[in-house]
């Protein structure tokens, strides 16, 4: 196990966030030339940060590990040694650590848990799932069909596809109606729940798929989500991506190819923060994938425009990150890059299997008073780098 942690750069890191909040930053982010700065590295791949810790696993998913980014020092959150089992998806929470195990390939039936760690010990908190996020301040986790409250390890509403949970609020897709196509709906907080829309589809299913609403994403107040139409007197299939306002008032963003089918992902290919929107469009002429981001007045800017040709099954395209000012990273081709909305350009490039990621830090004050910091971070296989375009 080998690691890497500079402290004269945690101190000087630490230094810089306090002289800059989170809009200064991302505008002094801007105008300046890119430069980065190595402050870990590990023999592994990370998966995910905050301020005080590192998640990171084995290359080879055979061990998951906490490291301290203050204090130094690492503790071994699951050892899949002698076993048939891998780690899978993790991410930090307020109290501790998600993750998954899975089985390894070839094993029969594929089994896959999500564990909640806390203080070395574990619980299982669901069962056939991923973890996908951990939402509401660390305490929420968002698997593949549930969410789950940590505080309580119990899982909250369930949904048919990706629920998801921002300030308080969870929305996810799930059956309705005679014909039970997929709708979407919100939980109360009194645990029940309130179907906000249904599709206006005739018939459950086209061509074997199940047409109405999947992957919802939510920021609180927004909805964003693909729904599965019919069009052309059925001669047409489509992804039609949605955004429902706060007042109920709906917009099509985009109209996509189905045959991207499950590719067309939550927070790969459409995600939301704060208003703003980052999402992919595909364009019939010239047979190729844009990136645009759209600010809460409904703004819109193209941030990127790939060539043209496209995969049957997945595009090239890929959201990273999305930072509450609009600026969103990206990644095309194995090149990463990281826009800034509001000066309009690209402000920092990165070559090879890397991702550009945001991150706010909370530093208290005096009194009741804090202050919120947003920094750019890039992660690469082991490595974590400060940004500083």
């Amino acid at each position: 196990m080998k690691r890497r942690s500079n402290p004269f750069v945690r101190v000087l890191l630490l230094s810089a966030l306090c002289l800059l909040p989170a809009q200064a930053a991302g505008a002094a982010q801007a105008h300046a030339a890119s430069s980065e700065q190595l402050l870990n590295a590990f023999d592994g791949t990370i998966r995910d940060f905050d301020a005080a810790r590192i998640l990171w696993a084995a290359s080879d998913g055979s061990a998951l590990w906490l490291h301290d980014r203050l204090k130094g020092g690492d503790v071994k959150i699951y050892d899949a040694s002698g076993t048939d089992t891998l780690v899978g998806p993790a991410q930090l929470s307020a109290s501790g650590v998600v993750y998954n195990v899975n089985t390894r390939s070839g094993v029969w039936p594929p089994v896959s848990t999500v564990y909640a760690w806390s203080n070395g010990h574990a619980a299982a908190i669901g069962s056939g799932e991923d973890v996908k996020r951990v939402t509401d301040g660390g305490t929420v986790a968002v698997l593949t069909k549930h969410t789950v409250d940590l505080a309580a390890g119990q899982a909250r509403e369930p949904g048919y596809d990706r629920a998801d949970s921002a300030g308080g609020t969870v929305v996810y897709a799930a059956p309705s109606g005679p014909l039970q196509t997929l709708a979407l709906f919100r939980a109360k907080p009194d645990g029940s729940a309130e179907q906000l829309a249904a599709p206006s589809a005739k018939v459950t299913q086209w061509y074997g798929w199940t047409l109405g609403y999947y992957g919802p994403l939510t920021d609180g107040a927004s909805i964003l989500y693909r729904e599965l139409v019919v069009l052309n007197n059925y001669r047409d299939m489509k992804w039609a991506l949605r955004l429902r306002g706060a007042d109920g008032a709906t917009t099509t963003l985009a109209l996509n190819p189905w045959a991207k089918g499950n590719y067309y992902v939550p927070n790969d290919d459409y995600r939301l923060n704060g208003g703003w929107i980052a999402y992919t469009a595909y364009h019939k002429e010239p047979n190729s994938w844009s990136l645009y981001v759209r600010s809460p007045q409904g703004t819109e800017k193209t941030v990127f425009e790939g060539p043209a040709g496209w995969s049957f099954s997945a595009t090239q395209l890929r959201i990273d990150e999305l930072a509450p000012d609009g600026t969103v990273a990206f990644t095309f081709n194995g090149k990463s890059e990281l826009y800034d909305t509001q000066a309009d350009k690209v402000v920092s490039t990165a070559g090879g299997p890397s991702a550009y990621q945001y991150r706010e830090h909370t530093f208290a004050g005096s009194g009741d008073a804090s202050a919120r910091y947003g920094v750019w971070y890039r992660v690469s296989g082991g490595s974590l780098y400060a940004v500083r375009p």
